[in-house]
């Protein structure tokens, strides 16, 4: 996300949480509101460290809401039976990463309504702390925090529920139009012209809002045009998904691939396969077995005069779990898998022995040799 990796926090009901850098600049500018803008103009002849402490504290529990709220989608998606990769926060808020997509819309509409509960249910969770302590007598200091998480989780519900994909109140309108037209790709495009329209239209009130001096609308602007691309990215990810579905990768394979041996050093390799070959990875044997897969990134790690002394085993990616498929399989199940971060290349096996390798550059091309003309966005 924004090329930068993010960090494992840890666990949340099994599902690992992870922060991207990214977070810290939204993090740093809510707190910053909350502490010198919002609560002193709410509540002045505060102390400076009250209010900061405030503005912190309330700026960890909105974010402990957002961690709940991508919590919901997931914990319904698992249910369901969809694995779930992780929780990401950055700078946008948070995101729930699913290894595939709802497979009905009654399960894309469950996934999708959770979250915009779960933020109502929180927001009815502070709204009734702030009465109870309001009512107790308590000071400001204790209650003014819950006013504000009540009336804040209330706004990210009802933003939310937008109809405009990727928002989930998007994804609630695509299960909709999913279950009317039997047709998922249809219901993508439709959703996501709608979330362009929403996103574009927040681009133009935040540049209308500045040319009249409110420079506040430009973080609101910022977010629009976001969701303004990730719709129309949606929405050809899903043109993709469509194009390989029920594609068996058997049909997309490059068969029978050379196989560097394991045992030779970096120098040969580059010699006898890169420089020589056509090639820009290979499947790596060790005593008469697949053992990974090493490719000329990997090689380009390992400093130049390291390369005769370093066997190519010692360097190869030997993670079979993750670079193994079967040929049986469709080439749409595998495609996150071949995503940037990944190897960029699967090895692909049939009754147990090496019968192909599976490249990005392969499913890239299928695609655009797709015989189906599908409309885009921007059509």
């Amino acid at each position: 996300m924004f090329n930068l990796p993010s960090f494992r926090l840890g666990r949340l009901f099994g599902i690992p949480l992870e922060i991207n850098p990214t977070w810290l600049i939204i993090f740093v500018l809510v707190a910053t509101s909350l502490s010198f803008s919002y609560f002193p103009t709410a509540y002045p002849g505060r102390s400076s460290l009250v209010n900061v402490t405030s503005g912190v504290i309330t700026a960890l529990l909105f974010f402990a809401s957002i961690i709940a709220h991508e919590l919901s989608h997931s914990l319904v998606a698992r249910t369901g039976g969809t694995k779930v990769r992780k929780v990401t926060l950055f700078v946008f808020g948070g995101v729930a990463e699913m290894e595939e997509e709802p497979a009905s819309p009654g399960k894309e509409f469950a996934v999708a309504i959770a979250g915009p509960v779960a933020s109502i249910v929180i927001a009815a969770v502070f709204f009734t702390a702030y009465l109870l302590l309001g009512f107790a007598g308590l000071p400001d200091i204790v209650w003014a925090p819950f006013q504000y998480l009540a009336v804040i989780n209330l706004a990210v519900a009802v933003f939310n529920l937008l109809p405009g994909f990727p928002l989930d109140g998007g994804r609630v309108l695509r299960s909709a139009l999913w279950a009317l037209t039997n047709d998922q790709l249809k219901a993508t495009l439709w959703a996501s012209r709608s979330g362009q329209f929403i996103g574009y239209t927040m681009v133009a009130g935040a540049v209308l809002g500045v040319l009249m001096g409110t420079l506040d609308l430009i973080w609101f602007g910022l977010i629009g045009w976001f969701i303004a691309m990730l719709a129309e990215s949606s929405y050809r990810q899903q043109v993709v998904k469509t194009t390989l579905e029920g594609v068996p990768i058997s049909s997309l394979m490059s068969s029978d691939p050379v196989i560097a041996p394991g045992s030779i050093t970096l120098d040969q390799l580059v010699e006898d396969f890169f420089l020589g070959g056509r090639h820009s990875r290979y499947p790596v044997e060790m005593d008469g077995s697949v053992v990974g897969l090493i490719s000329l990134s990997d090689v380009k790690r390992v400093p130049r005069e390291e390369w005769p002394n370093t066997q190519v085993f010692d360097v190869a990616d030997r993670d079979l779990e993750r670079l193994l498929v079967d040929a049986n399989e469709s080439a749409e199940a595998v495609f996150s898998r071949l995503a940037a971060q990944e190897p960029g290349a699967l090895l692909v096996a049939k009754d147990g022995r090496l019968v192909g390798i599976l490249t990005r550059a392969d499913v890239v091309s299928r695609v655009k040799r797709a015989s189906i003309q599908t409309p885009t966005p921007s059509d």
